[in-house]
């Protein structure tokens, strides 16, 4: 049983999409290994899909996991579970499924934390953000979630149905695909942000110092290398997002 009460003072290392190196990313197979390797927490990323549930994928289409080109939100679940999304990592993964969120959360409940990020280009997340936060209190995870995402709007329409009950922030990147305005961070403006992510290329002391004066927690991403982590860690970040979860354990900088 795990709860962010458990870190008060102490940093939290999350999978990005879970053991993604071992296993398909963002499925019940990569967050287990999590669970079996004492990784505790995961980043995952939800959608809200055409029949109404929230499923567990990174992209907006299919392509790139199952080269079958399909809009995630264009689909219903039945359509979703005909997709294996596991044969590219290997066939001792074949038939691996998108799992939906509520699938997560009854395999792994409160034995791992979650950082769940809101895929949404839409203005309007009502609909999403009313589900994720009734599934959160159907599984009583409430100590064991934060939500961000790009999208600030998606972020400040969670923050409006949970009434600031969970810690929520913006994510924010040099990349090209992100919107100006948004590549800076300037989202968290939108709405009260107790989390800031950013990619780790944008960090910088004076930033470090900046949201640890305001008593924003720092969660960057990727660190997939040893030595930031180590100095990330001794900056007082909140926790880090790595591709590598095996390997940044090994420093021990994480010890529960």
């Amino acid at each position: 049983m795990r709860s962010f009460y458990q870190y008060k003072d102490k940093p939290i290392l999350f999978a990005h999409r879970g053991m993604n190196s071992y296993a398909p990313e963002n499925t019940l197979p990569a967050f287990q290994l999590c669970l079996d390797n004492n990784i505790p927490a995961i980043e995952l990323d939800v959608h809200l899909i055409k029949s109404g549930e929230l499923v567990v994928i990174h992209d907006f289409s299919t392509k790139r996991l199952t080269n079958k080109d399909y809009k995630i939100e264009n689909l219903t679940l039945s359509e979703i579970k005909e997709l294996d999304v596991g044969i590219y990592k290997g066939e001792q993964f074949k038939n691996t499924r998108i799992p939906t969120l509520e699938e997560v959360f009854q395999s792994f409940s409160n034995n791992l934390l979650y950082d769940i990020e809101i895929k949404s280009n839409l203005v309007n997340n009502n609909i999403l953000a009313k589900k994720l936060w009734a599934l959160i209190r159907k599984y009583k995870l409430e100590f064991n979630v934060i939500i961000t995402s790009f999208n600030p709007i998606a972020v400040r329409a969670f923050e409006k149905v949970s009434h600031h009950s969970l810690l929520q922030g913006i994510i924010f990147s040099k990349d090209k695909s992100v919107p100006f305005y948004l590549r800076k961070g300037y989202g968290q403006y939108l709405f009260q942000c107790n989390i800031s992510k950013p990619e780790v290329n944008l960090l910088t002391n004076n930033m470090i110092q900046r949201y640890q004066e305001k008593g924003t927690k720092l969660l960057p991403w990727c660190i997939d290398d040893e030595n930031k982590a180590i100095e990330l860690v001794n900056k007082n970040v909140f926790g880090i997002v790595t591709n590598v979860p095996e390997l940044i354990v090994k420093t021990n900088l994480f010890k529960q």
